[in-house]
């Protein structure tokens, strides 16, 4: 995702502590071996239904996440894929929108003072010298929530009409405010 702007965290985020499911999304970084490492998830309703502050109702996201170790920082670039339903500003019915993302970050590992490279784009968490693991939760529920559209409503059919619920648009229509035309 880009425009996302520079980040700096440093970790100990308490994230929905009801998500006992936590354990899938981790990151055992302290046996990795200098290099390459793949992971893929599936983020479904589960995922969201524990967070009470989620506006996604249902989902199917897959998640493909490449780390590349080294000594003192690990590259991570979340890629994801799928779709996430959610309320229609509207008409208020469950809307499915399609995710499709990319995210860049940077975990440093104790004194890591930097990135790289002079990347806006990347966002750069500080794990404390004695952290072995990561748990990428809180930013697979963060970045997923980002990738949302900022205006969320049915499309419009080939005729130009709108896909949302009649009877709400009708409810709508019936409260809505009409300018007098010598009004200012």
């Amino acid at each position: 995702m880009r425009g996302l702007g520079f980040n700096l965290y440093l970790c100990s985020l308490n994230f929905c502590t009801r998500m006992d499911h936590s354990a899938l999304y981790v990151i055992p970084f302290g046996s990795l071996s200098i290099g390459v490492h793949e992971f893929d998830w599936l983020i479904e309703k589960v995922f969201f239904a524990e967070c009470e502050t989620s506006e996604i109702e249902d989902a199917c996201i897959k998640v493909h996440l490449t780390a590349v170790k080294h000594v003192y920082f690990m590259e991570v670039e979340f890629s994801m894929t799928g779709w996430a339903e959610v309320q229609c500003d509207r008409c208020l019915d469950p809307l499915k929108v399609d995710i499709e993302t990319e995210v860049r970050m940077i975990v440093g590992f104790g004194n890591f003072s930097g990135k790289e490279e002079d990347d806006d784009d990347t966002d750069v968490v500080i794990l404390s010298h004695d952290a072995h693991e990561m748990d990428m939760t809180h930013h697979l529920y963060e970045y997923i929530h980002l990738a949302l559209p900022v205006r969320r409503v049915h499309q419009d059919d080939a005729a130009g009409k709108s896909a949302c619920n009649e009877e709400m648009i009708k409810q709508l229509e019936r409260y809505l405010v009409k300018e007098r035309s010598g009004d200012n």
